[in-house]
């Protein structure tokens, strides 16, 4: 089945479509992946939040200097497609540090959003303890999308400036960004109800070792990497035996080697 343009999903010069394996098989656009996904309220005062990541087969989460190489255009095609369904998009400093970050989505995603009642771009919001960031970055020199710094009151002052001058600069916790309280302002002051998190390991660990995370996407590359320094999915101290999260998987699709996969932490609000 060749690729069309439906939707304003862009023609690949591919003939063999994605396949969907699970919850049933059929064969698929690649932009039709996660197409009409919608999160649900996540209940409480926080965003629903999901984690969007990319690994290699030996689960490494970089290859060279950032992610970004790990995956496919299809890849690439649905990790705008997930941004797309939600009000914000967050990095860590680290993550906006090694690579050239643009949360934003193109042009027909804008306008899908839009019909949503969505800002034509989601906010961009990066979560740092020093406010030690690359302001000569795409994430910070783009007039497309707004933005939002999370840092705490041990960031020097010169600094925080510095970032004001182009992003909205929040404060909460002393040495180390509160991320409940921070989940809340989101929330409340900035009306961001649904929140997908591009990593970095660290992030993600201490965002999942607070109960913040609602489910998973995650791409695994065709591809090995090897290293042990090399970086995982999730970073940090390890979960007690009693308390290691536990996955239900949503969906898997398929495509050319590559793995798209779903997953949901058990008790979360179901979307779509």
């Amino acid at each position: 089945m060749a690729a069309g343009t439906r939707h304003g999903a862009p023609r690949w010069s591919w003939r063999i479509a994605v396949e969907m394996l699970f919850p049933r098989h059929e064969a698929i656009e690649p932009g039709e992946i996660y197409r009409g996904l919608a999160f649900p309220e996540a209940g409480g005062d926080r965003p629903y939040v999901a984690l969007n990541m990319v690994t290699s087969v030996d689960g490494k989460a970089t290859l060279g200097l950032g992610a970004y190489a790990l995956g496919s255009r299809v890849d690439h095609l649905v990790m705008r497609r997930i941004r797309l369904a939600a009000d914000g998009v967050m990095v860590g400093a680290e993550t906006l540090r090694t690579e050239n970050v643009n949360p934003g989505v193109p042009p027909e995603m804008q306008e899908e959003r839009v019909a949503r009642g969505m800002l034509p771009q989601p906010t961009a919001v990066v979560v740092t303890s020093t406010a030690d960031l690359p302001l000569d970055r795409t994430f910070f020199r783009s007039a497309a999308f707004p933005r939002v710094v999370v840092t705490t009151g041990r960031a020097p002052v010169a600094r925080v400036e510095a970032v004001e001058r182009l992003a909205r600069v929040i404060r909460v916790g002393e040495k180390w960004v509160d991320l409940p309280e921070m989940m809340g302002i989101l929330a409340r002051d900035l009306g961001i109800r649904s929140l997908v998190v591009e990593g970095g390991p660290s992030l993600n660990a201490a965002l999942m070792a607070e109960g913040l995370v609602d489910e998973l996407f995650w791409t695994v590359a065709p591809k090995i990497v090897g290293g042990a320094a090399r970086r995982t999915m999730v970073e940090g101290e390890a979960f007690p035996p009693d308390r290691v999260p536990r996955l239900e998987l949503v969906s898997v699709h398929h495509h050319e080697g590559e793995l798209f996969l779903r997953y949901r932490l058990p008790g979360r609000p179901q979307g779509r």
